[in-house]
C-alpha cells in the first residue's frame, strides 16, 4: 500500500469514526465513553502507523449539536500548525459576518468629470475597483458601450486608476504561477493574462488584450512561453504544428485593466488625448458604468471550492479596510479577523494569520482551534451559506478529482509542500453535523493525497454500514 493509499485509509477510518458515534439512547454513557476511547485509539494508531517518524500531526472531532469532544488526537494536538489553505474558512466567515451587519460590495465603477460637447468627453475617466478579481474583458466593454451610448468620440483628459481601497507596500510572492497573482481593488480574469499562439501563420492572441503588449518569438529552444515582465513575453520552439498557450500572474493588474480599457477604446474608435495614471474618484463624478460583481454567496463557494488564493487576499483586505477604514492592508484585516475571531468566543491569542491564501508559512492554528470555530459558526445566521460553500466530496472543487462521492460530507484542503490539512462537516445520518480537522505537517506532506477508487468505495461501504 503506497503512502497516499495508506493516508486515504486513515481519512476512512476518521470519517466513519465520526459518522458512527453517536449511540442508541439505551446504551449507557459508559458504553459510549469506551467506544469513543478505542476509536480515538484506533485513529491515534492508524495515523502514527503511516505519517512519518517526524511529523507533527493532529486530529480533532466535536459533536456540533453538543459540542461533545469526539477525539483529540495526536502528538501536536495542543500545539498550533500550519493550516495551509484552510485559513480560507476564517476569511469567508468573517467576511460573511462582516455582510450580515454591513453590506460588502466588490461591485466596479466607471465614473468621468467634466463635461460632453461636440462629442468629446472634456474630462477623465475614473475607474474605482472594490476587489472583484471575476471582472471580465466583457465588462469592461459594457462600460466602453456606455462611453458610446453618449455619442462620445474623444476624450480630453486621463484615465485614473482609483485603487485606493487597498494599500500593499510591497508585494512579494511567496510562489510562481497564475494562482499567486497579486491581490488589488481592480483586476481582470483574476489578475492572469493568458498567451496564446497558433497556426502558420503564427495566431497570437492575448486575453485581456492590451496594445502594449510585446511577445517575442523564436523556432529554436524547447517548445515554452515564458513571462519578463506583465507586459513582455518570450515565445520559443513554436512551429505552427502545436498551438500553445499558457496563463502568467501580473504583478501589477490594476494598470493592466487600465491599459485593456485604453485598448478598447481604441478598437472602438474613440480617441484617447490623455495619459494612464492613479488617483481617486471625486465625490462630484458622474457614474457611467458600475460592473456588478457575483453575489457574496457565490465569490465565497468559488473560493472554499477552489481555493482561490488572490480573491481570498482580497477579502482580508477588505475586511481591514471596513473596519478600520481605507486603505485596506494586510495588518488591518488580520485585527479585523481576530476581533471576529474573539467576537464568537475563540481566543485568537494562539492564533495567526499572516495572510489571506494561506500560503505564508507564518501562519499557526491547532485543529482543537478549528474544530471550535467550526461549531461556533453554525449558530450564525449566515451558517448556511458558508456550509454549502464547502465542496462535497469527490463532486465539487478540490475534492473533484476523487474516485469516491459522498454530499454528506463537505471538507477545505489545506496542502502546501510540508503541510496537508482537512477541515469540515459530516453530517450524520441523523442529520446532525460533526466538524473535524486533520493536519499534518512535514516535509512531503503534500504527497500525503493520493487519489484511489478502490479505497474510496470501502469508505462507500462503511459509511453505509
Amino acid at each position: 500500500m503506497t503512502l497516499g493509499q495508506k493516508a486515504l485509509l486513515i481519512l476512512i477510518c476518521l470519517i466513519s469514526c465520526g459518522l458512527l458515534v453517536t449511540a442508541p439512547s439505551a446504551i449507557s454513557a459508559a458504553s459510549v465513553e469506551t467506544s469513543l476511547s478505542v476509536k480515538s485509539l484506533v485513529i491515534k494508531d492508524s495515523i502514527q502507523a503511516t505519517v512519518p517518524a517526524n511529523a507533527k500531526w493532529s486530529f480533532a472531532a466535536v459533536d456540533v449539536d453538543t459540542h461533545r469532544q469526539l477525539s483529540d488526537e495526536g502528538n501536536s494536538k495542543n500545539f498550533p500548525l500550519t493550516p495551509g489553505s484552510l485559513v480560507k474558512l476564517f476569511i469567508t466567515a468573517a467576511i460573511f459576518d462582516m455582510n450580515s451587519r454591513e453590506q460588502v460590495s466588490l461591485d466596479t465603477f466607471f465614473s468621468h468629470d467634466g463635461n460632453v460637447a461636440d462629442k468629446e468627453l472634456k474630462g477623465s475617466i475614473y475607474i474605482k475597483g472594490s476587489g472583484n478579481a471575476f471582472l471580465s474583458k466583457g465588462d469592461i466593454s459594457k462600460a466602453v458601450d456606455a462611453i458610446i451610448s453618449r455619442d462620445i468620440t474623444q476624450i480630453a483628459g486621463d484615465i485614473i486608476i482609483d485603487d485606493t481601497l487597498f494599500e500593499l507596500n510591497e508585494w512579494k510572492p511567496k510562489h510562481y504561477g497564475p494562482a499567486y497573482s497579486t491581490p488589488s481593488p481592480l483586476g481582470l480574469d483574476m489578475h492572469t493574462v493568458s498567451i496564446t499562439i497558433s497556426g502558420s501563420p503564427p495566431d497570437l492572441k492575448i486575453d485581456p488584450p492590451n496594445d502594449l503588449v510585446k511577445v517575442i518569438t523564436s523556432l529554436n529552444g524547447k517548445p515554452d512561453i515564458l513571462q519578463i515582465d506583465d507586459l513582455t513575453y518570450s515565445i520559443s520552439g513554436f512551429t505552427g504544428s502545436i498551438p500553445m498557450k499558457k496563463r502568467f500572474p501580473l504583478k501589477n493588474p490594476s494598470l493592466y485593466l487600465a491599459q485593456t480599457f485604453k485598448t478598447l477604446l481604441r478598437e472602438n474608435n474613440i480617441t484617447f488625448k490623455g495619459t494612464i495614471r492613479n488617483g481617486k474618484t471625486p465625490s462630484g463624478a458622474s457614474l457611467m458604468y458600475a460592473a456588478k460583481s457575483k453575489s457574496l454567496e457565490e465569490i465565497v463557494k468559488d473560493i472554499n471550492n477552489h481555493s482561490l488564493n488572490v480573491l481570498s487576499e482580497n477579502l482580508l483586505l477588505i475586511l481591514g479596510a471596513k473596519k478600520y477604514g481605507p486603505p485596506g492592508t494586510i495588518e488591518k484585516g488580520s485585527l479585523a479577523l481576530k476581533e471576529f475571531l474573539n467576537n464568537i468566543g475563540l481566543s485568537s491569542e494562539e492564533i495567526i494569520i499572516a495572510d489571506g491564501s494561506g500560503l505564508s508559512p507564518l501562519n499557526r492554528i491547532s485543529a482543537n482551534h478549528i474544530v471550535s470555530f467550526l461549531t461556533k459558526i453554525s449558530e450564525k445566521p449566515w451558517f448556511n451559506s458558508f456550509y454549502e460553500s464547502l465542496p462535497r466530496v469527490g463532486m465539487e472543487g478540490t475534492l473533484k478529482g476523487i474516485a469516491y462521492t459522498n454530499d454528506h460530507i463537505r471538507a477545505k484542503t489545506g496542502q502546501l509542500d510540508d503541510v496537508y490539512c482537512l477541515a469540515g462537516y459530516i453530517e450524520k445520518k441523523d442529520g446532525k453535523k460533526v466538524a473535524f480537522s486533520y493536519m499534518v505537517n512535514v516535509p512531503g506532506a503534500d504527497l500525503l493525497w493520493k487519489e484511489n477508487k478502490e479505497i474510496f468505495m470501502l469508505l462507500s461501504r462503511i459509511v453505509d454500514e
